[in-house]
């Protein structure tokens, strides 16, 4: 058999994974021969997870612009996109793990390590600031390697193992800055601060860039890659990816690796932006990448998810914060309203498989 039959029978082998996974729609919601040629098309579109969050999506748009007139101006909603770049950057990675039936607790300590660690470099030696950043995205990647292989070869719940690593890099954090903010000093100008907080037009946030960048990467990967069906066929169900030859294992640990190398690229753009590590950065950002994911339609039992949602999600999590800070409700009211939100799309989610079942 050549090389090329046997990636061909690869890829038959995980597309029907895939199929019989995403069989989604019951008997019951079948289109009936005589209507199927005309309305196929537009039922495939209405079964598009990302439909219905675009809708909330849309809707709680209109709303804020109704409520507060200063919603719709163009300062306040590049300064919306600009608040979930960072956020959307490590939901990414998120997608990829709950797609694949995994989840990173630590990514908020990871990131707020990430941010000292790099500010350290920059602050207390001679080196390029470039130069660190990859530093920081290495050691984001590593740490999510750490990760990833206690939780796949000790058998260990991600959950148990990344809890304990968001108690050791929030403690590391501490440790390295002294529970003192390090400040970076770089002359204005610096390509470094320019490229990851600077303005395109002098209007732009260059971070949306970033954002915008690492979002198409990352679909492209996750739709139309190998991995990225390996990725779905991990989460959707494990046993039988096994059975096909799949190394679920190893497609676990990938995806925590991209997730720390993220946490890595998000702490960099802060950096940039506040120009100083702050040790306590980072507190309860995970809740806020989880919510982000979950809004966006990934469902936490795996299987299903894409980087379009996370972003839609990302944008709904970004217009709820802003618009309670212009409605000029209490800041204590927005961990209150993000916590709704996840329960209530969870629950959605939960009804809908029992239903589909």
């Amino acid at each position: 058999m050549t090389h090329e039959q046997e990636e061909l029978i690869d890829d038959n082998v995980v597309h029907g994974i895939l199929d019989e996974l995403e069989g989604e729609i019951g008997d019951e919601e079948a289109t009936p021969p005589e209507t199927s040629g005309t309305l196929r098309p537009l039922q495939r579109v209405f079964r598009i997870r990302e439909l219905s969050v675009l809708g909330a999506a849309a809707l709680l748009f209109i709303f804020l612009s109704l409520a507060t007139p200063h919603f719709l101006q163009l300062d306040n909603l590049l300064l919306v996109a600009r608040q979930i770049s960072i956020l959307t950057i490590v939901a990414i990675g998120m997608t990829f793990l709950f797609i694949a039936r995994e989840i990173d607790l630590s990514v908020g300590s990871l990131y707020g390590f990430l941010v000292v660690f790099l500010a350290t470099l920059i602050a207390k030696t001679p080196l390029n600031p470039w130069i660190g950043m990859v530093i920081a995205v290495f050691i984001g990647a590593c740490i999510g390697s750490i990760n990833g292989l206690v939780t796949t070869r000790a058998g260990i719940p991600s959950f148990i193992v990344t809890l304990g690593m968001l108690s050791i890099l929030r403690g590391a954090a501490l440790l390295l800055s002294g529970g003192w903010p390090i400040l970076i000093k770089l002359p204005e100008g610096h390509s470094f601060l320019n490229l990851t907080a600077g303005r395109v037009g002098g209007v732009v946030p260059t971070q949306i860039f970033w954002m915008v960048g690492l979002v198409i990467l990352a679909g492209f990967v996750l739709s139309k890659t190998r991995f990225g069906a390996h990725v779905y066929a991990t989460g959707g169900n494990e046993e039988s990816a096994m059975l096909t030859g799949i190394p679920t294992k190893r497609v676990k640990t990938i995806c925590f690796v991209m997730t720390g190398a993220l946490c890595g690229i998000a702490a960099s753009l802060l950096l940039g932006q506040v120009k100083s590590g702050f040790p306590l950065t980072g507190q309860s950002f995970e809740l806020d990448v989880i919510a982000a994911v979950v809004i966006g339609g990934t469902p936490i039992f795996g299987g299903a998810g894409s980087i379009l949602g996370t972003l839609l999600g990302a944008s709904i999590t970004g217009m709820i914060t802003n618009g309670l800070v212009l409605l000029g409700a209490s800041a204590y009211f927005e961990p209150v309203a993000k916590g709704f939100i996840i329960v209530a799309a969870v629950f959605v989610d939960t009804l809908v498989r029992r239903r589909r079942a």
